[in-house]
């Protein structure tokens, strides 16, 4: 009888893989070709690759309301 070798756990479990495919409400894109902007309203699980002119949109930070009063 031959031994299989022991497969070697994974490196990420089910909760690693949902945190980092969460697509998250606000989240927001923009095209450096035409300046669209897309921004997200609907959160989920999953892969979201936003193109627009032919190229992938750049994901952007937008100031929130509580960065705007600290100042």
């Amino acid at each position: 009888m031959s031994e299989q070798p022991e497969t070697p756990p994974p490196e990420w479990n089910l909760e690693d893989w949902e945190s980092v495919l969460t697509i998250n409400v606000g989240i927001s894109f923009a095209c450096r070709q035409c300046g669209n902007l897309v921004m997200v309203t609907r959160g989920g699980v999953g892969i979201m690759e936003l193109v627009c002119c032919g190229r992938p949109m750049e994901k952007i930070d937008l100031p929130t309301a509580e960065a705007s009063h600290a100042g």
